[in-house]
């Protein structure tokens, strides 16, 4: 820890723009996370380029407000050596796919099958779409920033909390507004286009009731945390069940009141999107996270925790299933019904496994899995198959198999290191553990879906991420002023 970490002070004398940078950087990346669902979870043209530029913003606002602490960023930098090199090294791939200075034998042969069409000579690239690999690059940076500048400024446990806080918050708030375009009869796509279309399953502002599943599953770990990690100090389990009783009625319609109606709300939500990957996954990430839970508490010797937290988490899966899983009960019978087949998305699954057989090594190009599909499909059907319905797949046969470990691996590293902070640290445990459980979440659910291609669904994940591995590091003192 440096002199300068250790004296608790982060700004030099006079300069106060820099924390004013740093808040007005902390307030924009805010509003982006509020705004960021409402256009269609931003996975338009307009709202992910809007996006991308206030981050862009975001980050300018940041380096202001680093330029006097550049002793403390840079042991942030050193925190995270192993998972930047292994990102930078998949954006610069990326880069070189769209490069037309590559060896010729290294451009896709449909380049030079066009070049022989026209009759002239023409730059090939790896990349099969050159923009559309920009598209992604520009994508991907801005998930990177957004993952960077919640870690620098979450390494303050006060803006972590402030985060986390929003986060549950802006959950909540879009749960309730999905409930009431149900109640209307309608659905988000008809506020930005026509004609209007009905709605099949609870979406909230996205498009696909899935995205909305994995949106409101990662606010619900949030919501579920934060519940329990109040109500063990506030219920009392140790002293009969009569005051426990007493205290958990006197929290939940007292001072816990605001925290349950959003874990209420949000896991509702979750529910009602009748999502099987959705609510599979969450579930996955919870008996994970449980499962953490009780193995500190063992080595603790403090059952409390765990026993208030199961019993309050066990009752509220419980009654909000019975309330609102018919529609996902229905959706799993349909399920075991059909044999658990599902003809399309196994055709695109097996059409991007001959994608990463072709070109294991440089990959496609990546985000270009629409113009490969037709060259490597064995079945024709009346679709855009712009999605592999798998991005652990679909992003493999993009970017190639090397990049794609790379990229993997940084988040493998990620998730060791806040497992290592939720049994490491004393305080502030639930941040690393909700970090570690999101990233279990978005991982079982990428394995048969698309949800983290949905900008807004990636923001969240990861300013959620960069909250879990900043508070995944022993708290020096107050790195910043909040």
């Amino acid at each position: 820890m440096s002199t300068w970490e250790a004296s608790g002070k982060d700004s030099v004398p006079g300069l106060s723009w820099s924390r004013w940078a740093r808040n007005g950087c902390f307030w924009l990346l805010v509003a982006l996370l509020v705004w960021a669902p409402f256009p269609l979870g931003s996975n338009r043209e307009w709202s992910w380029g809007l996006l991308s530029l206030a981050t862009g913003i975001c980050w300018f606002l940041w380096a202001m407000g680093a330029l006097d602490n550049l002793f403390v960023q840079l042991a942030n930098l050193k925190r995270l050596a192993i998972p930047a090199v292994l990102v930078s090294t998949v954006l610069i791939w990326a880069t070189v796919q769209v490069s037309p200075i590559v060896p010729s034998s290294w451009a896709h042969p449909l380049w030079q099958e066009t070049a022989t069409l026209l009759g002239r000579p023409i730059s090939g690239t790896i990349s099969l779409s050159p923009w559309k690999t920009i598209i992604e690059i520009i994508k991907l940076s801005t998930y990177v920033c957004t993952t960077w500048i919640v870690f620098s400024l979450s390494r303050n446990t006060g803006r972590a909390k402030r985060f986390f806080d929003v986060i549950i918050a802006i959950g909540a708030i879009y749960a309730l507004y999905a409930v009431a375009l149900g109640l209307l009869g309608t659905q988000q796509y008809n506020v930005f286009y026509s004609p209007a279309l009905k709605p099949l399953n609870l979406s909230g502002p996205f498009v696909l009731h899935n995205s909305f599943a994995t949106f409101e599953g990662l606010v619900s770990l949030c919501a579920l945390t934060r519940l329990i990690e109040r109500a063990s100090t506030r219920i009392i389990a140790s002293k009969g069940v009569r005051r426990w009783g007493f205290t958990t009625v006197a929290y939940i319609f007292g001072a816990g009141a605001p925290i349950v109606i959003a874990a209420i709300v949000t896991v509702s939500a979750l529910v009602a999107t009748a999502s099987r990957a959705g609510v599979f996954s969450t579930l996955c990430a919870l008996i994970v996270m449980a499962i953490l839970v009780a193995l500190r508490l063992k080595r603790s010797a403090n059952w409390r925790w765990s026993i208030v937290g199961a019993a309050s988490l066990l009752t509220l899966l419980i009654g909000l299933f019975w309330i609102s899983g018919d529609t996902l009960g229905t959706r799993i019978s349909d399920l075991i019904n059909a044999g658990n087949a599902d003809e399309i998305r196994f055709a695109l699954w097996m059409a991007a496994q001959r994608m990463i057989a072709s070109s294991p090594w440089l990959g496609l190009g990546l985000g270009t899995f629409q113009d490969a599909y037709p060259m490597y499909a064995t079945q024709i059907f009346p679709f855009i198959m712009d999605k592999a319905h798998s991005d652990f797949l679909e992003f493999a046969a993009g970017i190639g198999l090397p990049a794609a470990v790379c990229w993997w691996s940084a988040l493998l590293w990620s998730a060791i290191q806040m497992g290592r902070g939720f049994f490491g640290r004393r305080k502030n445990r639930i941040y690393p553990l909700v970090g570690l459980g999101a990233t279990i979440l978005v991982a079982v659910h990428s394995s048969v879906d698309f949800s983290l291609q949905i900008p807004a669904v990636a923001m969240l994940y990861a300013a959620i991420l960069g909250i879990g591995l900043a508070q995944s590091y022993a708290t020096e003192k107050p790195v910043e002023p909040i």
